[in-house]
């Protein structure tokens, strides 16, 4: 299940890449930069999509393994309705406010007509944000949610080349591109496999669609973490993008958009280990299944290490490489590399901190899986940020991602070892 997820997972991360590589040599880095500062509202609205997704796949999953296909089905439907009214409500506050919004965010003067061509287009495509992958993964539908991503990421890759490089639309190009190619693809595939395919394992009925508030309670419940963390990461960006105009201006916010791009990008698939782990851990949860739920987890933390050891060398031998990829400005290569070598220390033990929160949501733990994705941020991140920041300027900002993985990595596996002590041994269940 994971290499699935992995294999979609890589190809957006190819997206991401390209489209960076097309608004930094087709327009100029500030036009990378300005889509970068919009980054923290394309995270948010992941956040929103990953709230209800997580939490109904949470919910489905169980559900199925209980055998129980018409809660599976309500949970459905009201996860769509809970995501189209949040999505409605950012897409009309979004366009009102893009100007003051683009400056909260961090941009400079250069930076901030980009930044509000690119983001005006993607707060109108909000509403198309979503396709659900995680609940068609509940459903045992790898092969369908795995083309949930290939195909718009495909689309979205070939619209971002016309429409920047050979049309010249400018960021206005990109982000049309993103949302017509990628979003609004992905939410048409996500209806067909809801309501109009053949085989599937939910039945949904308009009834369905009628507010069932336990059932919205208990998917917010289980997905809150996954907004938290997708909004703290926003707030994240958001101050490193304001310290970055603060202590180096356009030149450090582009350095930023290019090297942070190849960052998440390479670590990409580890976010695949955690999505391919969640249904299996979810269906054994409700099957009382334990002996499978700690295997689970312990190969999907030895993959995670294993492939972020992999990561992190390649980014210390071959950095310059890298950035050339993305960049021709001799400038932007130079202070990239020390950028990228200081947050590849972070990539063997990165996200070892959400792959745990997973678990915890799997098991419908949402008071662990909160308190892990809170504490991350506003215990780990945050102020290890602004001290390195103060005490080292740009180098502690690059370094601080390191430090920051290293304490929360110790944090959560403590937290896993304290749960799974708890749970029965294999033997009591036979």
């Amino acid at each position: 299940m994971s290499s699935q997820t992995t294999l979609a997972l890589l190809v957006y991360a190819i997206y991401s890449v390209t489209d960076t590589y097309f608004l930094s040599v087709g327009i100029n880095s500030r036009a990378a930069a300005g889509a970068s500062i919009i980054s923290p509202v394309l995270m948010a609205l992941g956040g929103v999509s990953t709230t209800v997704g997580v939490g109904g796949a949470s919910v489905v999953s169980r559900a199925l393994g209980e055998r129980n296909s018409e809660r599976a089905s309500r949970a459905v439907a009201n996860t769509f309705l809970i995501f189209w009214v949040s999505a409605l409500v950012i897409t009309v506050c979004g366009a009102i406010y893009i100007e003051p919004i683009v400056y909260l965010l961090g941009a400079t003067e250069g930076v901030a007509p980009y930044a509000i061509e690119y983001g005006r287009i993607i707060f109108l495509g909000a509403i198309f944000s979503t396709g659900f992958s995680a609940i068609v993964r509940a459903d045992g539908s790898i092969r369908f949610s795995t083309a949930m991503w290939i195909i718009p990421v495909a689309a979205n890759i070939a619209l971002s080349w016309l429409f920047v490089m050979v049309l010249r639309m400018g960021a206005a190009g990109a982000a049309l591109a993103t949302v017509i190619g990628g979003q609004a693809l992905s939410a048409g595939m996500s209806v067909y496999f809801f309501f109009f395919r053949r085989e599937r394992s939910y039945q949904i009925r308009a009834a369905y669609f009628r507010p069932d508030w336990p059932l919205m309670r208990e998917v917010l419940t289980i997905g809150f973490p996954s907004f938290v963390k997708s909004s703290s990461a926003s707030l994240v960006v958001i101050v490193t993008n304001n310290l970055l105009k603060a202590i180096g201006g356009d030149a450090a916010l582009g350095v930023f958009a290019i090297v942070s791009r190849i960052y998440a990008a390479l670590n990409m698939p580890k976010t695949g280990i955690v999505q391919g782990m969640q249904p299996i851990l979810g269906y054994n949860f409700g099957q009382r299944r334990f002996d499978r739920v700690r295997r689970t987890i312990a190969l999907a933390l030895g993959s995670s290490v294993t492939y972020g050891l992999f990561v992190g060398l390649l980014c210390l031998a071959l950095p310059a490489t890298l950035i050339g990829l993305l960049s021709k400005e001799a400038a932007i290569i130079a202070e990239g590399q020390v950028a990228l070598r200081l947050m590849a220390l972070a990539c063997p033990l990165g996200d070892i901190s959400v792959a745990v929160a997973a678990y915890f949501q799997s098991a419908g733990r949402a008071r662990e899986a909160l308190l892990l994705s809170l504490g991350s941020i506003f215990f780990a991140k945050l102020p290890i940020l602004l001290l390195a920041a103060s005490l080292s300027s740009l180098r502690g900002i690059w370094a601080s991602e390191a430090v920051s993985e290293l304490i929360l990595c110790v944090a959560a596996l403590l937290m896993l070892r304290g749960y799974q002590a708890k749970m029965p041994a294999p033997e009591l269940l036979a």
